[in-house]
């Protein structure tokens, strides 16, 4: 049977846990994110207000498409991340990346041979930040790997995640791997992991991905 290996991107692939939450940090709207995160967990917004809510936020605070690219391009990938991607590139097992985040913060990556990048993705026109294309939301991963399943009937799902964005995934992998979870993982995601890695070097993985 053949194999796709799935990463999560923030804190797994990547230092910074939240992408939402980096970026209010760089361009100082820290407060206004708190505050609409608030909305959206008390469910007064749904996930795709909450992210163009976001975005209203930062392009009012005058974002521009460079400063984006500026941030992605400081994004620093987690220990031994490139290591393990090169591995499976070696190996010829293709992987790829499902974030609840903002996906061009994933570009550092674009150089490996990855089979896709699906989460949420920032829009310009003219140099200015104008939308927000929601791919990815807290609770829908496990459903795209319904889909990846569909799609690749004869294939093992491996899936790699930190928080609790990764519970719905975690439930539909074959194998679910827990790795240096964050402090918001619910028990449910503990529950549905396979394999808990409390490391931050990804390379302490690499028998859960590489190996039959």
């Amino acid at each position: 049977m053949s194999r796709l290996v799935v990463f999560d991107l923030d804190g797994t692939l990547t230092r910074q846990r939240g992408g939402f939450k980096l970026l209010h940090t760089l361009y100082g709207t820290a407060e206004a994110g708190e505050e609409l995160t608030a909305k959206y967990e008390s469910g007064e917004v749904t996930f795709e207000e909450w992210c163009r809510m976001t975005v209203d936020t930062w392009r009012n605070a005058g974002v521009t498409a460079a400063d984006i690219d500026r941030a992605t391009r400081a994004v620093k990938p987690k220990r031994g991340a490139t290591e393990v991607l090169d591995s499976l590139e070696a190996e010829s097992i293709p992987f790829g990346i499902l974030s609840a985040g903002v996906g061009n913060l994933a570009h550092r990556f674009e150089q490996q041979d990855l089979e896709f990048i699906r989460g949420n993705f920032l829009r310009f026109s003219d140099g200015h930040l104008s939308n927000i294309d929601v791919g990815v939301g807290p609770s829908k991963k496990g459903e795209l790997l319904r889909e990846f399943r569909g799609e690749l009937p004869e294939t093992e799902i491996r899936y790699i995640g930190d928080s609790h964005t990764d519970t719905e995934a975690f439930e539909e992998a074959d194998t679910a791997i827990l790795f240096d979870p964050d402090e918001r993982v619910p028990d449910a995601a503990i529950d549905a992991a396979d394999t808990i890695v409390e490391s931050d070097d990804l390379r302490d993985t690499s028998e859960f991905l590489l190996g039959n």
